[in-house]
Parts: C-alpha cells; sequence; structure tokens
C-alpha cells in the first residue's frame, strides 16, 4: 500500500495503552449515551433491542480498550493513539448528524469494526481498516 510507506514504522517496545485512548473512549461512551432518545421512543420491542446492542457493543468497545496493553507489531505501520481519536471523533461527527437511527446504529458498527481492528496492533491492517471505515462513514 503506498500510502503505508510514507507513514513511520512501529519498532519493538512500541504500544497503546488504555490510558493513551482514553479521549476515544469517551467518545464511544458519550455515543452509547446519545442512544438513549432512540431507545426510549423506540417504536417495537425488536427496534429497542437492536439500539441497545449496539449500545452494549459500544461500551463491550470501550472496557476492551480501555483495559488494553496493545503491542503494535514492529515493521508495520505505527499507529497512534490521536489517529485512533481522531478518527473516532471524525465518526462521531458525521454519526451525530444522521436522524435515522438505523442509519446511525450501521455507521456506529462501521466505526466498532474498525476498533476491534485496532486491538490488534498490526498497524498495516489497521490502516487498512480505517480507510474502510472511511468509505462507510462517507456513504
Amino acid at each position: 500500500m503506498p500510502e503505508a510507506e510514507a507513514l513511520p514504522l512501529a519498532v519493538a517496545g512500541d504500544t497503546l495503552s488504555g490510558a493513551d485512548l482514553q479521549a476515544a473512549i469517551d467518545r464511544l461512551l458519550a455515543t452509547a449515551a446519545d442512544l438513549d432518545t432512540d431507545l426510549a421512543t423506540a417504536a417495537s420491542v425488536d427496534d429497542a433491542q437492536a439500539i441497545g446492542r449496539v449500545q452494549e457493543r459500544l461500551r463491550s468497545q470501550a472496557g476492551d480498550l480501555a483495559v488494553a496493553q496493545i503491542d503494535l507489531l514492529a515493521g508495520q505501520v505505527k499507529i497512534t493513539a490521536g489517529q485512533i481519536s481522531d478518527a473516532v471523533d471524525y465518526c462521531n461527527g458525521i454519526i451525530g448528524t444522521i436522524a435515522d437511527w438505523r442509519r446511525r446504529i450501521g455507521k456506529i458498527g462501521a466505526l466498532c469494526d474498525f476498533l476491534g481492528v485496532v486491538l490488534t496492533g498490526r498497524g498495516s491492517d489497521i490502516l487498512k481498516a480505517a480507510v474502510k471505515l472511511k468509505s462507510a462513514i462517507d456513504a
């Protein structure tokens, strides 16, 4: 991937910790809380359950990141906590403008998928997942 060549590479000992990712974690929890309004006004049990599942996924992802010690794989793209936070901020900025809860939770799902890749520490995969996330969020 040509973009990766211009980015610094991780070396042995490079890590991301929950403390490094606290800003992103706080935003994930805020996004989960923002769905409370949709949950309170859900038209059916199925709708309420769908919203609740997404809230739980966000909270679970935030918890996983909070306790994580993510060892970045040496020789792969070095991803920073700031870049992860920027990605979460970008997504939340767009998600916050979407009125339909169904579309919103679809975008949140894409964000959670990205964060799952972050937990692997594979910088090249994280970079690819970030590109995929941007496409999904912008669609």
